[in-house]
């Protein structure tokens, strides 16, 4: 349970890290000599530590007591990480630490913990960490949660549905590859997606975007030869191994950088595989597995290669992608099972007008010529188009997505639920549709929930909402056996949070209220919570802008509801940025009459 709303309340009230006069250090439990004192107060009783926040002074045994400690170490921990995230905020320039800065701070960091043990890849991974903590505004500091209480009426929603980003970051890898001319529509731009596009337009494509998410390619002659940039992926692994994909089939050398999650990536197997392409791969920071990285390629590939099953799902995907775009066939053993992404892939390049052969394990497309469509159809994405399908689901009412229903297993089992749900789902051209309330809610069978554990993971989080409303309506429910980790304390935790516990293997309602704020660990689950206000309102989450990296627009879907109109505040933005500035004006009787203007010869 997260309390971070709550802890922030008191978080000013704890010891500050000031120096006295005397520029010694002030610490707590001394008097500026270094010699332990009382906290006694003037009237001479001992000072009450509840009040304060600090661990009492009782009878407890010693595990208590060193528990207790732990506790106030781990808070004053947090305090300094805080701190130091703010400190680092103010070093940026342009939301970038310089290099010779971040060397400075690397090398005395190391210095220190070269005594905190043998293992230097702990505080390695330690610094790069905290590198990437990022101190929160004023705005959220105040805040502290975003209140989540819905209109209960009937919605009546017609909206454009957002884009899948993954096959959107393939459409477009495609479209500067080849150099023709392609426009993508409704690209929801995240900054996956930005991040994708600034680093094809590194490698020489032509893209840019427009602010109703269009992504057009201006055309050109693909990716030149013999490049020698520095490309910045962002955050996505994927931007990186489109990047690497195409790249392997021509001469190049490049320094790839990435934000901090790509930093503590563990890329020990690429690196094993990558000289199989004729490319080396060789570290910027020495002993560190993540990004920065350089590579330099040869262009030169053999005609078959077997891809280890270790090697990232996504980056073997990836290499069949970029495959048509090396100088000759190159055939790809996928042993094991099979990438996620393959299918897309594959649909991508029968898309384009080539022919994708299988023989045994083996894949590869046939040479030939290549043809980006003018306009891709790019399906909507599944969780997303799924989770705003859920609405009319609790209190009736109507919702149609305008855009490319998707062929997969991840829109197949949301079909399914959303009809166990009790929705009826029409298609239309070009569109979908769901309607009701007019049947009982029906938690997904155990059928859908090993299809949704296995092949699209992503769509857990709406699962266990309609559990929730199952369960609330009086169905019998229970979390999956082959749900646990991470995943099931996560299904639990949310599950509180909606009225529902798990009793003995069975999911029962509960009538205990979890207080506090929730941190959603995806935007996906922040999606559910969103949709868990309607089983139990005035629900808060203290990361909403987690779904800016999946959908930007939706809590401006959400808070318009029951009729949401995604282009309502930009275009009352717009109005009120186009009014004229108002001009100055200067009381005279208010103040008294100002002195005469001097003479233009007088100083």
């Amino acid at each position: 349970m997260d309390n971070r709303g709550e802890d922030r309340k008191d978080f000013a009230g704890r010891r500050s890290f000031r120096n006295d006069e005397g520029g010694r250090g002030e610490r707590r439990g001394d008097d500026g000599n270094f010699r332990p004192r009382r906290f006694d107060r003037e009237d001479g009783e001992r000072r009450d530590f509840r009040k304060d926040g600090f661990r009492p002074r009782d009878g407890r045994g010693s595990r208590d007591r060193a528990l207790g400690t732990i506790m106030d170490i781990d808070g004053d921990i947090m305090h300094l990480v805080m701190r130091r995230a703010q400190m680092v905020a103010r070093l940026r320039r342009s939301g970038k630490l310089a290099p010779e800065t971040e060397k400075k701070l690397r090398t005395a960091w190391e210095d220190k913990a070269a005594r905190l043990g043998r293992d230097t890849r702990i505080s390695r991974d330690l610094f790069v960490l905290l590198q990437t903590i990022e101190p929160l505004s004023k705005v959220e500091e105040e805040q502290a949660y975003y209140n989540l209480s819905p209109r209960t009426e009937p919605v009546e929603i017609s909206i454009p549905a957002p884009s899948d980003t993954v096959a959107s970051r393939l459409w477009l890898s495609v479209a500067a590859a080849s150099g023709q001319v392609s426009t993508l529509k409704r690209v929801p731009l995240t900054d996956d997606v930005v991040s994708c596009i600034k680093s094809l337009n590194t490698l020489g494509g032509q893209l840019w975007w427009e602010d109703n998410g269009d992504v057009q390619h201006r055309g050109g002659t693909g990716f030149p030869r013999n490049l020698d940039k520095v490309i910045h992926v962002g955050g996505s692994e994927l931007n990186l191994w489109l990047a690497i994909a195409f790249c392997a089939g021509m001469p190049c050398r490049l320094k790839i950088t990435g934000d901090g999650a790509l930093r503590t990536l563990d890329l020990g197997s690429v690196r094993r595989f990558l000289p199989q392409l004729g490319i080396r791969m060789t570290n910027v920071i020495p002993a560190q597995d993540g990004l920065p990285v350089r590579i330099e390629c040869s262009g030169m590939l053999p005609d078959a290669i077997e891809l280890p099953e270790d090697l990232p799902a996504d980056f073997r995907a990836a290499l069949l992608l970029a495959s048509p775009f090396w100088e000759s066939e190159c055939r790809l053993s996928f042993p094991g099972k099979a990438p996620v992404l393959l299918s897309a892939v594959e649909g991508i390049l029968t898309a384009c007008g080539l022919e994708v052969r299988h023989e045994g394990d083996s894949v590869y497309a046939v040479k030939g010529a290549l043809q980006v469509p003018e306009t891709p159809s790019v399906a909507m994405d599944a969780s997303v188009a799924a989770s705003i399908l859920m609405l009319p689901g609790f209190n009736g009412g109507r919702a149609e997505l305008e855009g490319l229903w998707g062929t997969g297993r991840a829109q197949a089992l949301a079909e399914k639920m959303l009809r166990g749900a009790g929705l009826n789902v029409n298609y239309g051209k070009g569109s979908v549709v769901c309607t009701g309330k007019e049947r009982e809610t029906a938690a997904p069978a155990p059928e859908i929930m090993a299809g949704i554990l296995a092949e699209a993971p992503e769509l857990l989080p709406l699962a266990c909402v309609i559990m929730a409303a199952a369960v609330l309506e009086g169905t019998k429910a229970s979390l999956p056996d082959t749900l646990d980790g991470e995943d099931r304390h996560t299904a639990t935790v949310f599950l509180s949070r909606c009225g529902i516990e798990e009793s003995d293997g069975e999911l029962v309602k509960s009538e205990r209220d979890v207080t506090g704020s929730w941190v959603a660990p995806s935007a996906q689950w922040a999606m559910a919570f969103a949709l868990s206000a309607f089983l139990r309102p005035n629900q808060h989450l203290s990361n909403p802008g987690v779904l800016s990296g999946l959908f930007p627009s939706f809590w401006n879907m959400y808070n318009t509801l029951p009729r949401p109109e995604l282009s309502r505040r930009r275009a009352a933005q717009e109005t009120e940025d186009a009014k004229p500035a108002r001009r100055r004006v200067i009381a005279h009787g208010v103040y008294g009459e100002l002195p005469p203007e001097p003479a233009s010869d007088e100083d």
